[in-house]
């Protein structure tokens, strides 16, 4: 743990002393706060600079948050909204994303993914890689990429032609897949692995999928601006931490919590020298753990309490619509600067939009099409111009929200 430790202060500092020198934004909330790169010598110094939330990074021209003597047009661009519904374009150097890549490799390598092991990801398509590489032509690491906005009897079909070693996908889709398995008595899909992200994994939808397919299940715990951030082994005992790509802080009311409490999640992202996420809310709730896993391995452990919560939409045959469809829906629509939509009742929908720079008239009809697409003709959808979205007495900003029994996801237990 001590070589871990000490990698991760090395890449602090290194990275404060970039963001300080190069990133406007990052210059001047340090020096209003007297704070130089070198007074931060390690985490726990982290609590000296004040914390960036979404709502501020995102409001702010790129000129003040991306570093200057990077060139924008070598980097790759990431699209993400997320909880809050603000759309937002990140970037990072190839070469971080790259490593962040790979970071997100080892905790599949360590959950038992091979080379030779064929992979379908049910996601999001917008988020899609689809560069076919070298290592293809020799049957390696070949994968299939399969729309979660599809019907649910279509991606079932793609995954008994494809036959994949390795499946990876939102629960909320994995879930469906898994119960028309089941009712249909489907033998054809057998993976070995399975792995899940981008929402909560509850205790009775990871029985279910397990059920299914007689594999395990392996949750992991990741954001659009720092990659993988914790994820579980087949310990299950909590989620690892990779304390040597970002660190994580469990904050409350100002302060670090103690291990077993709940804190917000707040994280440093060690490879974003494009646009750098320092002590940055990401808008989940969790909980540091001091036990160590009988896995041996030193990552340290989290446990995830609340994040990703939304609701779900709910239609008239009972289908749930997953907030990740939703929110990737809207995401990639020209002139949208923040969105949010409330399932009044099962027949009303009303989207709330703020207009962004590139707004045209065209969006609100633009915004309504797509989402009769993914929701069908039952269901009316009004879509009302709005100065900005309220928040929550929570002080959240939720993106879904739906008024209509059955549309959370059970909290009874979480896996």
């Amino acid at each position: 743990m001590a070589k871990l430790e000490e990698i991760q202060r090395k890449k602090l500092k290194d990275l404060l002393k970039h963001a300080y020198e190069n990133v406007p934004y990052y210059r001047r909330l340090l020096d209003s706060n007297r704070i130089k790169p070198e007074d931060i010598k390690g985490v726990k110094d982290l609590e000296k600079i004040p914390l960036t939330d979404k709502v501020v990074l995102r409001s702010m021209a790129r000129a003040d948050i991306m570093a200057k003597n990077v060139d924008l047009r070598g980097c790759v661009e990431v699209f993400t909204s997320g909880s809050t519904g603000m759309p937002a374009h990140i970037y990072f150097t190839r070469a971080d994303y790259e490593l962040l890549d790979l970071v997100y490799l080892r905790s599949f390598l360590e959950n038992g993914l091979r080379f030779r092991h064929k992979r379908a990801f049910i996601l999001d398509p917008h988020s899609f890689d689809n560069k076919k590489r070298w290592y293809h032509r020799f049957g390696l690491a070949t994968y299939v990429n399969i729309s979660c906005f599809l019907e649910i009897e279509k991606q079932v079909q793609l995954l008994k032609d494809e036959k994949p070693d390795f499946i990876h996908g939102y629960p909320s889709s994995l879930k469906e897949i898994a119960e028309l398995a089941l009712e249909l008595e489907i033998k054809e899909i057998q993976p070995r692995i399975i792995s899940t992200a981008a929402e909560m994994l509850h205790k009775k939808d990871r029985e279910l999928i397990a059920s299914a397919f007689g594999v395990d299940i392996y949750d992991r715990y990741a954001a659009r601006e720092c990659g993988n951030i914790a994820w579980e082994c087949n310990m299950h005992a909590g989620y690892h931490i990779n304390i040597d790509s970002l660190i994580v802080e469990f904050i409350k009311d100002g302060h670090p919590v103690e291990p077993g409490e709940r804190g917000d999640v707040v994280i440093t992202n060690l490879h974003s020298y494009a646009m750098p996420f320092i002590r940055y809310r990401i808008g989940d709730i969790a909980v540091p753990s001091s036990n160590a896993c009988p896995c041996g391995m030193e990552l340290p452990l989290m446990e995830i309490f609340e994040g990703r919560d939304e609701d779900f939409i709910v239609l008239n045959n009972g289908r749930k619509i997953s907030p990740m469809a939703v929110t990737g829906t809207l995401d990639h629509i020209p002139g949208l600067k923040q969105f949010r939509v409330i399932q009044e009742k099962r027949e009303l929908m009303v989207v709330q939009i703020v207009a962004g720079a590139k707004y045209s008239q065209d969006v609100p009809l633009k915004t309504q099409n797509l989402l009769r697409e993914l929701v069908g003709d039952e269901m009316h959808i009004e879509v009302r111009m709005v100065s900005e979205i309220s928040k929550e007495p929570t002080g959240k900003v939720r993106a879904v929200i739906s008024k209509v029994p059955d549309a959370k996801k059970s909290i009874d237990a979480i896996g």
